[in-house]
């Protein structure tokens, strides 16, 4: 996530050069690797009804190459208390520990097929 609007303009106007191919190509790494970060923190997440762990998904993002890892809807609006904890109780964290934990494989996977896009973009051209 940009820090600044100078950083997220710099980010989108690296996005908007980027060709449609290479983009396109990325879109299902990001789906896996949202959807494992997903499956973990629900793994992790503390159930006492399960409305927490039922509440964890993705959406789409801030543009077309983020994800955005969710937790916490109408019926489990305490999901920050349960992660970051409150005065009266300790932190169970699920989100972060997941994302900490799958950070490198993510990161990883993502290179891997931008690497492969663009290797592919040029030899097409």
């Amino acid at each position: 996530m940009a820090r600044s609007n100078e950083q997220l303009r710099r980010l989108q106007a690296r996005l908007e050069g980027m060709p449609a191919a290479i983009k396109l190509a990325i879109q299902p790494a990001l789906d896996k690797s949202a959807a494992e970060l997903v499956a973990l923190a629900k793994a992790l997440a503390p159930v006492d009804q399960g409305d927490l762990k039922d509440s964890i998904h993705f959406t789409a993002g801030e543009h077309e190459l983020a994800r955005k890892i969710v937790a916490g809807d109408a019926e489990a609006h305490y999901a920050r208390w349960v992660e970051f904890g409150t005065v009266d109780t300790p932190q169970q964290a699920f989100l972060f520990p997941a994302y900490r934990t799958l950070r490198d494989k993510i990161k990883r996977r993502l290179q891997r097929e931008a690497n492969k896009a663009i290797k592919a973009y040029w030899a097409a051209r």
